[in-house]
């Protein structure tokens, strides 16, 4: 009897595994042979899946995206804007490995396709989708606030991918500033 694969689940799986192959080789250093051959199927099984490698980094992308957002979603409403704040900055302190890796992969993606198009816009797709999730997060009304706050977020991942600097410092300052920001400008 023929084995029966849920594909939805499968390719999870298979980007999962992706994840941690484009951090540490980089998207331009790698083929989808290579990538074929670290998850352990073979390229015609990868194809399958994905049609190229381009359509399976995007693909990570917004796995990747839908993961965090899922996370972003478990911080309680019902706590005070402060206390939310608290909250997420705890977060991105807990998931620190896995945020600078995402700064590599998407700085290398970045780079490598500079000279081609990106299908739709997908980063900046995937910006503001965490924009919104923060402005929803913090209920804010002015979606530059929000903006800021993601920049902020990406500087301090970007600014940890070639210095010591301890990133739960700089997260746990910028939580503080955020805090005090919203308790003198805006009414909770």
């Amino acid at each position: 009897m023929p084995k029966i694969i849920d594909v939805q689940q499968y390719r999870q799986e298979l980007l999962s595994k992706c994840f941690d192959l484009f951090a540490e080789k980089g998207y331009a250093n790698v083929t989808t042979r290579q990538i074929a051959k670290e998850l352990g199927v073979s390229t015609g099984t990868l194809y399958h899946y994905f049609p190229n490698k381009q359509v399976l980094f995007e693909q990570l992308v917004e796995q990747i995206c839908r993961q965090d957002m899922e996370v972003i979603k478990q911080v309680d409403k019902n706590q005070t804007r402060s206390q939310r704040i608290e909250a997420l900055g705890q977060i991105l302190i807990e998931n620190q490995e896995y945020i600078i890796k995402q700064a590599v992969i998407w700085i290398d993606f970045c780079q490598y396709c500079s000279a081609y198009k990106v299908s739709d816009n997908l980063l900046l797709q995937i910006d503001s989708r965490y924009e919104q999730a923060i402005s929803e997060l913090l209920d804010l009304n002015n979606p530059q606030v929000a903006k800021f706050i993601w920049i902020l977020v990406d500087g301090i991942s970007i600014n940890q991918i070639d210095n010591s600097d301890s990133f739960a410092v700089q997260i746990e300052l910028l939580t503080q500033m955020l805090i005090a920001y919203f308790e003198k400008h805006i009414s909770a």
